[in-house]
């Protein structure tokens, strides 16, 4: 009678060599792998950027005209395009343009309403009622996949006042700064990694660089001279660290734009893109988490991704409506 001898068990090289086999494999995985989804969350700001694009057409055919950049208490575009993304029980909360109810000019800024945001305290306990905010909230399709998380922002910008009070910016503000919001608003405000392009800089200092969206734009789509394609609309914005050193109750963090902003200048440099975690030298700027590049929402309603690498003068007249200067769309 024969018996079947068993074979040994793997010895301590083999499992060894079938380990770094494994390692190896799983290496060359991991990157594959994350850009699959790297390219899945371009595709999907791409999208978001795309849908703000439509939104503007829909509002221009509306009313005739795009929304201001920001009206004369500083509301920004995107509170104006709601109703279009979907969002229109948030609009509801707000007496647009201007914010006092039968007002014509100047009335209030938004942020020192009540109902809109709470009053600075410095401290981040949020005073109820209101059930929400006017100001309040986080909507998927004003935030990129690749950007952090809302809750990572440890404040958001109000606003991008530059220029002559009443001209450039709402005339109860007279500062030139980008304005963000102190506690306990700073928890409020929603967030959003889109913006509004306002062009190089402030209209009564660079009227030929001026963007689609501006201090009391009365721009139109159908009204470019520059060429739709050849003029951004809408651009990202990711943000980046600021050392606030617990002023207004904001600790170190990074600070990024709201949806009721309204705009940002092209002036401040060319678009950034990387980790904004510990970049300060990000917050004011138009900026990604893509690598290499950002994308853009022209004035046709389509999207393309622009490089970080772009040259400035270039970066600039793609940003103008009126400059004269026609550039064809590159890298």
């Amino acid at each position: 009678m024969k018996t079947r001898r068993s074979r040994p068990a793997f010895t301590l090289i083999e499992l060894l060599v079938v380990i770094a086999i494994i390692a190896i494999l799983i290496g060359l995985l991991l990157p594959a792998v994350q850009k699959v989804r790297e390219a899945a969350a371009r595709m999907s700001c791409a999208n978001n950027l795309h849908q703000l694009g439509v939104a503007a057409h829909n509002y221009e055919s509306a009313n005739n005209r795009l929304p201001p950049g920001t009206d004369a208490n500083g509301v920004g575009c995107l509170v104006f395009l709601l109703p279009y993304i979907e969002q229109d029980n948030q609009y509801r909360l707000w007496n647009v343009s201007p914010v006092i109810p039968g007002a014509t000019t100047y009335s209030q800024l938004f942020y020192t309403v009540p109902t809109y945001r709470p009053a600075s305290t410095g401290n981040d306990s949020i005073p109820r009622p209101p059930t929400i905010y006017a100001t309040e909230g986080n909507f998927k399709g004003l935030l990129c996949p690749a950007a952090p998380s809302p809750d990572a922002y440890t404040t958001v910008l109000l606003g991008v006042y530059y220029g002559t009070a009443g001209k450039d910016l709402p005339a109860g503000y007279g500062s030139n700064a980008h304005v963000y919001s102190s506690a306990p608003g700073r928890l409020v405000v929603g967030r959003s990694n889109y913006t509004g392009m306002g062009g190089y800089y402030s209209p009564s200092t660079n009227p030929s660089n001026v963007g689609f969206f501006t201090h009391m734009s009365n721009n139109s789509v159908a009204r470019c001279p520059d060429g739709t394609s050849n003029s951004i609309m809408f651009g990202e914005m990711a943000g980046g660290k600021i050392v606030w050193g617990g002023s207004g109750g904001i600790p170190d963090g990074i600070g990024g734009a709201s949806w009721v902003s309204g705009f940002n200048y092209s002036g401040f440099n060319v678009p950034k893109s990387g980790p904004v975690a510990n970049d300060t030298d990000n917050y004011y700027r138009f900026s990604s988490q893509h690598t290499g590049l950002i994308n853009v929402c022209m004035g046709d309603g389509s999207v393309r991704p622009l490089r970080t690498s772009i040259d400035f003068t270039t970066w600039v007249y793609l940003t103008g409506i009126q400059d004269g200067a026609v550039v064809s769309f590159g890298n």
